[in-house]
């Protein structure tokens, strides 16, 4: 059969074939444009091909970043108070004993510099707790040292007055220096916001309560002496009441806190469990 003589007895099927290959082909470009098609780049989507931010925006934030960490190491400076090793734990003993021993050996040494200068203070009036648990024995033993501090800052200011004028009264009784419970950091830590910081997880911190009675000079100098760069005592309240007859020594009262920047990494530092 020549191939004039199939066509014509199969047009129809021929005729059929044709169109089917038409829309195969048809399809197929469809599909190539759809699943081949090239991935969008930045200009295609519109965003600008240069530089975001200029060589003078970034030199400004490097200098702006620059003079902040300079102002947050000298706040740190002026307001932490660097723990040192006499109130640290160490491996020659039960960190209980050591708490134990510390806390008396303060408390004889404030009775004898007491003792020394004639000013009246009771073993009743320096008041803590002695706790079992470990981050609380750390904390305690931070809060001890600042009870120390405390104690030498203020003798300190007393024996300047009464070196400027043998008559002067100076610091006449201590009625009370207590450790205060820690507040906040006893509880489980709280989910934080995005972009919130735990404090408790960078700093620590202790507060002391006193009061006691002396006249102004010596009242001013302890206040003063309260600043001490990289042992500074922070001054959280203040209330000296003038005595109400000349002679009278004032009242003087408040709370000082102890400040402590934890290292970097670390979980567990030295008097750890502040606020």
């Amino acid at each position: 059969m020549d191939a004039g003589a199939f066509v014509q007895e199969n047009k129809r099927w021929l005729l059929g074939c044709g169109i089917g290959a038409v829309a195969w082909l048809v399809a197929s470009m469809v599909f190539d444009s759809v699943h081949a098609a090239t991935l969008p780049t930045e200009r295609s989507l519109g965003a600008p091909t240069g530089p975001v931010y200029t060589q003078a925006a970034l030199d400004a934030a490097r200098a702006e970043g620059e003079e902040l960490a300079k102002a947050r190491a000298s706040l740190q400076q002026a307001l932490a108070f660097a723990p040192g090793p006499r109130y640290q734990l160490d491996d020659k003993g039960r960190p209980g004993d050591q708490l134990f021993q510390a806390s008396r050996d303060l408390k004889q040494k404030v009775l004898a510099a007491a003792n020394q200068r004639d000013v009246q203070v009771t073993e009743g009036g320096l008041v803590w707790e002695i706790p079992t648990g470990i981050d609380e024995i750390r904390a305690t033993l931070f809060g001890l040292e600042l009870v120390d501090e405390l104690q030498q800052r203020l003798f300190a200011a007393h024996d300047a007055v009464r070196a400027a004028n043998e008559e002067a009264m100076g610091l006449r009784v201590v009625l009370g220096v207590k450790l205060e419970a820690r507040r906040g950091q006893r509880g489980p830590t709280r989910n934080l916001r995005a972009g919130e910081l735990d404090l408790r997880e960078h700093f620590v911190q202790e507060q002391v309560a006193f009061q006691f009675q002396s006249d102004e000079a010596t009242a001013l100098g302890f206040l003063e002496a309260c600043r001490s760069p990289g042992r500074t005592l922070v001054v959280e309240s203040w209330q000296m009441l003038k005595p109400a007859r000349p002679g009278e020594p004032c009242a003087v009262k408040g709370t000082l806190l102890g400040i402590a920047v934890k290292p970097k990494g670390a979980a567990a530092g030295a008097g750890e469990g502040g606020k």
